[in-house]
């Protein structure tokens, strides 16, 4: 019984961990795409667009990548999340798509 429990909390351990790993990878993310946006955005309203105006749509394009990336992406995006490979550039299209028309999003 001892072996079981052990394990159990180890397994417990390990997905709370990735958890918040995936947590913080976000977070990384989500601020680099933010001012990303602002730059791509400039000027287009006639008014000067802040990181916070990106927020939801960063928030949701962290978490589409999180559930549609493998584990792999997923760690070489969390050691450089400016950086941009291909596979990202293939699901963040997907993830605009996804994400712009959430009825969440406001403009």
């Amino acid at each position: 019984m001892s072996i079981f429990r052990t394990g159990l909390s180890l397994v417990f351990l390990l997905l709370m961990a990735n958890q918040s790993f995936a947590q913080a990878i976000s977070k990384d993310y989500q601020k680099h795409c933010a001012r990303e946006q602002v730059t791509e955005h400039k000027g287009i309203k006639g008014k000067a667009l802040t990181e916070e105006d990106f927020t939801a749509y960063c928030g949701c394009q962290a978490d589409f990548i999180s559930k549609n990336a493998s584990n792999q992406q997923v760690n070489e995006l969390a050691k450089n999340p400016k950086a941009k490979p291909e596979w990202l550039k293939a699901i963040e299209l997907k993830a605009l798509k996804a994400c712009i028309t959430d009825p969440k999003m406001t403009t």
